[in-house]
C-alpha cells in the first residue's frame, strides 16, 4: 500500500508500505541503483512479524520530480530524506525498533547515514552487498578525467556498467534472468547517468571504509560471492573494519547481487529473520 510522506524541504513523496499491527519492529528499506522500493517485496512476504516500508530515491527512477532524475546523487540530500522518512515511520510505529536495510548503493547510503547520525537511534543496520569497491577499480587518472568532464557538461550522461564490465549493458544481477529482464522494463530503470552522479558515487564508493570505521550502530553484512560488483573479500575487509561490536557477516557463495530475487532467497531472508530476532528488544 502506499504510504505518503514529506521531506523537510516539503516536498510531497509516496514510498511503499507493508503495514502490521505485531509491534515487533520496522524495517525501513532503501534500494540501489536503478531501483525501486517494489523490489523489497520479497522482504516483506517472508519477514511477516514486520512492517515495511520502502523509500522511492531522489534522483533514481521514480522521482516525483522528473527532472532530478539520474542527474545527481547529492549525499547531504539523501541523508536528509533518509532522516525524514524515518521520522514519519516512528509517528506511526511509536516505540517499536525501527532498522534501516539498504541494498547495493542503498546499502552505502544507510552505511553513511549510519555513520553520520548515531543519535537516530537505530535498533540496527542492515546492509546487503554494500557496493564498498568495485571488483575492477577505477584508475586515479580515470576518476579524474570523468570529475574534469562532468564540471565542463554538468548534463553528460554515461553507463554505470562501463565502470563494471567495459560493456554499455549490465552484467548478470541475478540467476532470475527472467526477473532481470523484466526488470529492465521497469519504469523506474534508468541505464544511463550523468557524469556528476557517477562522479559523485565513486567518491561515496573510495569513502566507505572511513564510514565503517565510524559506525557503532550493531550491524548485519550480507554478501554475494558471485556478485559482478565487489568480491566479497573486499566486503570481509570493509566488514573487518566496522566500529560496531555487534556486528555479523554473511556470505552465500553461489548467490548474484540481488539475493532476495535470487536462488538462495530463502536462506538469505531466513538469516535475516533469526538476526532481527535477536535485535528486536
Amino acid at each position: 500500500m502506499p504510504f505518503h510522506w514529506k521531506t523537510s524541504d516539503g516536498e510531497q513523496r509516496t514510498a511503499l508500505a507493508w503495514c502490521r499491527e505485531t509491534g515487533q519492529g520496522v524495517l525501513v528499506c532503501v534500494h540501489g541503483l536503478s531501483g525501486s522500493g517494489e523490489q523489497f517485496g520479497p522482504v516483506a512476504e517472508f519477514l511477516r512479524d514486520y512492517s515495511v516500508y520502502a523509500m522511492e530515491l531522489r534522483g533514481q527512477g521514480l522521482d516525483p520530480v522528473v527532472a532530478r532524475r539520474a542527474m545527481l546523487l547529492d549525499l547531504p540530500a539523501q541523508h536528509r530524506d533518509i532522516a525524514d522518512f524515518l521520522a514519519a515511520v516512528r509517528e506511526r510505529h511509536p516505540g517499536e525498533p525501527v532498522f534501516l536495510f539498504g541494498e547495493s548503493m542503498g546499502s552505502l547510503l544507510s552505511a553513511s547515514f549510519a555513520a553520520d547520525h548515531p543519535e537516530a537511534g537505530l535498533g540496527g543496520l542492515i546492509l546487503s552487498v554494500p557496493v564498498v569497491e568495485l571488483i575492477r577499480p577505477v584508475p586515479r587518472w580515470l576518476s579524474a578525467t570523468v570529475r574534469a568532464i562532468a564540471y565542463a557538461f554538468p548534463r553528460l550522461k554515461f553507463y554505470p556498467s562501463w565502470f563494471v564490465n567495459g560493456e554499455t549493458v549490465a552484467p548478470p544481477l541475478t540467476r532470475d534472468r527472467a526477473y532481470q529482464d523484466a526488470m529492465r522494463q521497469k519504469p523506474h530503470y534508468i541505464r544511463i547517468f550523468t557524469l556528476k552522479f557517477l562522479s559523485e558515487l565513486g567518491d561515496l564508493i573510495s569513502s566507505s571504509h572511513n564510514i565503517a570505521a565510524r559506525i557503532t550502530t550493531p550491524s548485519l553484512v550480507l554478501a554475494a560471492g558471485n556478485d559482478c560488483f565487489v568480491k566479497v573479500s573486499q566486503v570481509s575487509s570493509w566488514f573487518a573494519k566496522l566500529a560496531s561490536p555487534d556486528k555479523t557477516l554473511k556470505i552465500y557463495e553461489d548467490a548474484y547481487h540481488l539475493l532476495w530475487h535470487d536462488h538462495d532467497c530463502d536462506q538469505v531472508l531466513s538469516d535475516v529473520a533469526d538476526w532481527l530476532a535477536k535485535h528486536r528488544c
